[in-house]
């Protein structure tokens, strides 16, 4: 019954065979066969290895064969259901995706049972070593590399002896381990390969394949280069060579060797290639044309003569963006823009290409500083980029941190153009004056002429200094335009940036409308530049009067005199700070980086903030440069010895030390302050002695800790001693932000009042009702013996955001800082000392109205941790910044997991934002316990009563922040 098992047309041929044998080669057969039994009874003895006919014969036909055909006929399907992208490096080696390893799987499975037969039940066959290389294959093109891992390397090793096996199963190896990200394992893996790559020939193709993969990921380009001319001289795959063919032009293209990269394609060209590499390789060979036609204008012709070649019509896109290259590198911008739209308007599901294009005119204009067209066409890359585009994380993260970039960009850009015009005579700034404010009426009625559906992609408010217009990225889509939420998407996004979060209601046009100059300047040094905000399409607007407006705008902002160079002076170095770390940090643009902060070194050599520079080009410039880096160290060593960025390059630890250091100094603070709510004031008053003493730690606590000092002695000493206690205070930290803004307070106090204060026994007395209060009296109280307000919390289901629901806060009652109604945003930038907030025009305004009662929230994330010192801190800040409002901070403990310190109430949204961007920046000095423990956002009353555990804390935490990164 074994002959079952065998293909009937192998039976057939058999006993044909059989049949035409005579009768004397039947005996001498059987002579034969029973002297090679004896031969093999011998060697069974010696080796104990035999091999049995009927299960070599069904093993090999009934299930490697199988097996074998299996996996070619997946290898195959891969092959020919990849997508090559001619616009970026081609693989070398076509690989499991996750698609086809899903789809393949069961195929496999098919595969690595047919081996497992073979291992388990075929023990005296010759095929076990095919059956375990079979199974490492499936495994592999499943996609399960660690277990392809293990049996290539048991085939290896178990058959070390047979070179057709072991290099198969290494090459096969080392592609697993570059599926698995181990590159240093794959590299010692081809290391035996090549080793042993004369033992035999059918896997050397491969090996050389395998090898410039590896090379390609280790970015060694030119050994790539020489692996894949072997590769293609030892393969008969035509398919495959005519990839490898390709693959060289690009990368010999990429490293100047036009004249072989022309060859490569030209091979590409000439063959029975796939249309679409054909026509790329085409397009690659006009850019490496021979001297007599290799000019710009010459090269154009050559595209556009494949324009007109009808096979060509769905690569239209690519051909028009390939002439604008050319365009844009001899410097025509005019023709290169012009190609860049028309690119755009083809039609063509090549969102690749589509994203190349947007990119290259979003870098124009951005480069150009016309920063409002550049962030329409990064925003139209956001809507297409392709997750395998090369360059995603970096176009992502830029485009993520664009506005706040621009932002200080056209600060710069701003500032530096007043100076250039207040640097002028009288003569030439009125000349420059002109020609802007010409400029400007050009446009004006330029924009007035467009056809409505462009206008409403572009702003109705110019910068001064922008010469740019912005430009109407185009969109192309065949499908019905509310069917399609990309496009539904891309016309909300169009029109929150030019509107605004309208309501929809009539006459939404004019909800904001206000009377009054046509020329708003707005001179605060948070706002992005100075723009002008132009009349009504629907107004008749007198142009002398317009300019005259316009210049008077101008000349308002023009620093001249020395106070207001200053200032500008001082826009001038934070925004290029901040943009060096914007490119550091958030872009991870180290080149950018530096470029920034040397330019902050030369144009401010004197800048209190040389170690920090000095210091960021130190780290930036490893692995760039080597003297630079030796450079910018000894500088800084040499110059700055004491700063903390040298003691950080002394002793890399420093940082670390320095933070263990500063948690000790916090709970020395906390001691301190409990001693003192407990009036032990003798005992703080020697012990704060001894530490100030020594000196060591971070100032900002120490003069906290000075302040306790001052307090304790106020507590049991005269006037005079605690005023000069003060007075020490001050001169030993003036530049402390939170205390000694608030001992100025004290002393001017003091000398107000000295006639009733020196009357006292002591200079801080205890609280009596009716008894006039020093100015700072407060009342300490030991934890956890605070008032804690808790407030109804209704049970809800976790993790929801119940952002709408009415619930509770136990703050209500409250009264704020005074009606808000009627208060416009102009009238509250007069007294604003942080400027005005850029207006988030992507808010949920019902998570964050513009009106509603506010609180600015520390969320600690634990139900224990002593806040009494914290709170101390909390009320040294708002008697300093907020004396006169009617603000208090307050507790509220949730679930035994979070403690609520809320500050407030405010009345509307820009007043609590206000609050939160003036304490920000001292929270880390103020709160006596890790950063890690501790969040912070703003909220409505409303919406605080629903924070009732950890996890609606924490959701909404989440969302505000997302809120904050749009």
């Amino acid at each position: 019954m074994i002959f079952l098992h065998v293909h009937s047309q192998q039976i057939y041929s058999f006993f044909r065979h059989l049949s035409a044998i005579s009768a004397l080669h039947i005996v001498a057969g059987a002579l034969t066969c029973c002297i090679l039994a004896g031969c093999a009874a011998n060697r069974e003895k010696e080796s104990e290895v035999k091999y049995d006919m009927m299960e070599n014969l069904t093993a090999r036909f009934n299930i490697v064969y199988h097996g074998r055909k299996i996996i070619a006929d997946v290898t195959r399907q891969n092959f020919e259901a990849h997508h090559d992208n001619y616009q970026q490096l081609l693989p070398v080696l076509i690989e499991p995706t996750e698609a086809t390893a899903t789809s393949n799987a069961q195929l496999m499975d098919s595969v690595i049972g047919k081996a497992r037969n073979i291992i388990n039940t075929k023990t005296k066959s010759k095929y076990i070593n095919e059956a375990y290389l079979l199974t490492g294959e499936a495994n592999h093109l499943k996609g399960n590399y660690y277990n392809a891992v293990e049996f290539f390397t048991y085939v290896a090793n178990t058959f070390a002896d047979m070179p057709e096996y072991r290099q198969a199963a290494l090459v096969w190896k080392a592609r697993s381990q570059m599926q698995l990200g181990n590159l240093t394992q794959a590299g010692l893996v081809l290391d035996t390969v090549f080793a042993g790559l004369e033992a035999e020939k059918k896997s050397v193709g491969l090996a050389f394949a395998t090898q410039a993969k590896y090379y390609l990921l280790v970015h060694d380009e030119v050994s790539a280069i020489t692996m894949l001319e072997q590769a293609i001289e030892h393969t008969r795959h035509k398919p495959t060579k005519l990839r490898w063919h390709f693959l060289l032009g690009q990368l010999l293209q990429k490293h100047d060797r036009a004249e072989d990269a022309y060859d490569h394609y030209s091979k590409v060209v000439r063959s029975n290639a796939p249309y679409e590499m054909s026509f790329h390789a085409g397009l690659n060979r006009v850019f490496l044309a021979t001297a007599e036609n290799g000019t710009g204008e010459q090269r154009v012709k050559l595209l556009r003569r494949m324009l007109h070649d009808g096979k060509n019509k769905e690569f239209k896109d690519q051909i028009y963006y390939q002439i604008a290259k050319i365009f844009y590198a001899d410097g025509h911008l005019l023709e290169a823009l012009a190609n860049y739209e028309l690119a755009l308007r083809q039609e063509s599901n090549n969102r690749y290409q589509t994203t190349l294009t947007y990119l290259e005119l979003a870098d124009h204009y951005f480069h150009a500083a016309d920063y409002p067209t550049a962030k329409l066409y990064y925003d139209s890359v956001g809507m297409v980029l392709p997750v395998d585009f090369p360059q995603a994380g970096e176009v992502q993260r830029k485009i993520a941190n664009l506005d706040g970039l621009i932002t200080q960009l056209r600060i710069v850009a701003h500032q530096d153009s007043l100076q250039y015009l207040a640097g002028l005579d009288e003569v030439q700034r009125q000349v420059e004056l002109d020609s802007l404010i010409a400029r400007r009426w050009a446009h004006y009625q330029a924009s007035k002429k467009e056809p409505t559906e462009e206008k409403s992609t572009r702003s109705t408010r110019f910068s001064p200094f922008d010469d740019m217009m912005a430009a109407t990225p185009t969109y192309t889509d065949n499908r019905f335009y509310f069917n399609n939420p990309d496009a539904m998407g891309m016309g909300q996004a169009e029109f929150r940036r030019r509107w605004g979060n309208r309501q929809l209601k009539d006459n939404w046009r004019f909800s904001d409308m206000a009377g009054g100059s046509a020329v708003a300047a707005i001179t605060d040094g948070a706002t992005a530049d100075t723009e002008v905000t132009l009349p009504q399409d629907t107004m008749e607007v007198d142009s002398a009067t317009w300019a005259a407006e316009l210049q008077q705008a101008y000349v308002g902002e023009l620093p001249d005199t020395d106070e207001k160079l200053a200032a500008s002076d001082t826009l001038i170095h934070g925004a290029l700070l901040r943009i060096g770390n914007s490119y550091r940090d958030e872009l991870l643009d180290n080149e950018a980086a530096i470029r920034t902060y040397e330019e902050l070194l030369a144009r401010y050599p004197a800048t209190a903030d040389v170690p920090l520079l000095y210091y960021n080009l130190y780290r930036l410039y490893t692995d760039i440069d080597a003297a630079k880096v030796s450079h910018y160290r000894e500088k800084l060593l040499a110059d700055f010895p004491d700063s903390r960025y040298s003691h950080i390059i002394r002793d890399p630890m420093y940082l670390a030390k320095l933070e263990q250091q500063q948690r000790v100094l916090d709970q020395v603070y906390e001691a301190a302050y409990t001693r003192y709510a407990a009036q032990e004031y003798h005992e703080i008053i020697d012990e704060i002695n001894s530490i100030l003493d020594k000196g060591t730690g971070r100032r900002q606590t120490l003069s906290q800790l000075a302040y306790l000092r001052a307090l304790a002695l106020g507590r049991i000493s005269t006037i005079d001693t605690f005023e000069t206690a003060l007075k020490e205070l001050v001169a030993d930290f003036p530049d402390d932000s939170l205390i000694t803004p608030l001992v100025n307070q004290h002393l001017k106090f003091i000398t107000t009042h000295r006639d009733t204060l020196s009357t006292r026994q002591y200079a801080l007395q205890p609280i009596v009702e009716g008894r006039e209060r020093f100015v700072d009296e407060p009342t300490m109280t030991l934890w956890p013996q605070l008032v804690i307000k808790r407030g109804p919390e209704p049970p809800r289901p976790r993790r929801e955001l119940d952002v709408a629901a009415a619930g509770s806060s136990g703050v209500a009652g409250m009264h704020g800082l005074g009606s808000g109604v009627g208060v416009t945003q102009q009238q509250l930038a007069k007294v604003a000392e942080v400027g005005e907030l850029g207006a988030n025009v992507y808010r949920d305004l019902a998570l964050l109205p513009d009106s509603a009662i506010y609180y600015f929230v520390v969320n600690v994330m634990n139900g224990r941790v002593n806040l009494a010192p914290s709170r101390f801190g909390i009320g040294q800040f708002n008697r300093t910044r907020y004396a006169q409002q009617d603000i208090a901070h307050q507790l509220k403990a949730v679930s035994d997991e979070n403690q609520l310190i809320y500050i407030g109430p405010f009345n509307n949204y820009d007043d609590a934002k206000r609050y939160e961007t003036r304490i920000l920046p001292l929270i880390p000095d103020i709160m006596k316990i890790p950063g890690d423990l501790y969040n912070t956002f703003v909220i409505t009353e409303t919406n605080f009563g629903t924070l009732s555990d950890f996890n609606k804390i924490d959701d909404y935490h989440a969302v505000y922040q997302d809120q904050l990164d749009r």
